[in-house]
């Protein structure tokens, strides 16, 4: 009787954890977007374009790779979108894709972060 109240438990338990992950999984649709960063310079300007992009809702992950001067910007979909991301780093005073930098926050720039092309 033990060993059925058990199993019976057991069973519960699993369906409900695979449920619940099913429901999990079918909310969070994460889209990855690779922005080009054409005045990408140094390290600074890497924090500063991630600090931008992570204040953006829906941006779960960014990873910045100087040499390729690249984000990858892993987002909820339904919540956030690419034009939005290219904002936010326009914004930081970066060019983004074929976007140019905002010329205020370009000028706020430290000189080590300006690059040609802004």
């Amino acid at each position: 009787m033990k060993s059925r109240i058990l199993g019976a438990l057991v069973v519960g338990v699993i369906a409900v954890g695979l449920a619940g992950l099913v429901g999990c999984s079918s909310q969070s649709e994460a889209t990855i977007a690779e922005v080009k960063l054409p005045t990408l310079v140094c390290e600074s300007c890497s924090q500063t374009i991630k600090t931008a992009l992570k204040k953006v809702d829906g941006v779960e992950n960014v990873e910045m790779d100087l040499k390729t001067k690249t984000a990858k910007v892993t987002f909820a979909a339904k919540v956030t979108n690419v034009p939005a991301l290219e904002q936010a780093v326009v914004g930081a005073g970066y060019a983004a894709n074929d976007k140019k930098a905002d010329p205020e926050a370009y000028a706020k720039l430290a000189e080590c972060c300006k690059a040609d092309g802004h």
